[in-house]
């Protein structure tokens, strides 16, 4: 099932994130397919989203 997860691990890494209406905050789970495309998609116009993601802060499965 397709799924995202947000794991904080220090104080400098944004409580949250939000991109077109979704907020992506630690614990976050995601679980259609169209969500988790949308947050692939928006991870390559979306540079604090992109350094959480390559960092494995953020993992984005499915």
């Amino acid at each position: 099932m397709p799924s995202i997860s947000y794991n904080r691990t220090n104080s400098q890494q944004p409580q949250s994130i939000t991109i077109q209406g979704y907020i992506v905050r630690p614990g976050l789970h995601i679980l259609t397919y169209e969500q988790l495309k949308l947050l692939r998609e928006q991870t390559q116009h979306h540079s604090q989203l992109e350094h959480l993601v390559s960092q494995g802060v953020i993992k984005l499965t499915g």
